[in-house]
């Protein structure tokens, strides 16, 4: 059996996002301001708001299981940025990823700052995730 590159990359960011997730104590997801460039990432062009924050064990397991059986798609070039989702360990921000919500009909693109891997999730469990977390 020959392992390919794409191998390890694709196993070596998956580790890196998952593992992210499980260093969490508060996932923080924010849309963004209204009338902002689809393609711009500051910070500043993301609400301020908790209304789509969690920080109970269940609820950040719960967004992991939105990856289950998800299309890892490597390098993704231009996407749309909808959502900042930033990951919280102790108060400390220790990691931001992105999520389009436009590119594709019935998926979500989450990725990295540098566009070097990404994840496909359905967008009907994206929603339903946001609804069920909403001001809590």
């Amino acid at each position: 059996m020959t392992l390919s590159c794409n191998y390890f990359e694709e196993t070596s960011d998956k580790v890196s996002f998952y593992s992210t997730i499980s260093e969490s104590d508060k996932i923080r997801i924010k849309p963004k301001r209204f009338n902002q460039n689809e393609s711009v990432r500051e910070d500043s062009c993301f609400e301020n708001t908790n209304k789509y924050q969690v920080d109970d064990l269940k609820e950040i397991e719960n967004f992991e299981k939105l990856f289950e059986n998800s299309e890892y798609t490597g390098y993704c070039c231009c996407p749309d940025t909808d959502f900042a989702i930033d990951f919280y360990r102790e108060s400390q921000k220790i990691e931001t990823y992105f999520a389009d919500t436009i590119k594709y009909v019935d998926k979500v693109q989450v990725f990295e700052e540098s566009f070097q891997f990404s994840f496909l999730i359905d967008k009907k469990k994206w929603k339903s995730y946001l609804m069920e977390i909403e001001n809590k």
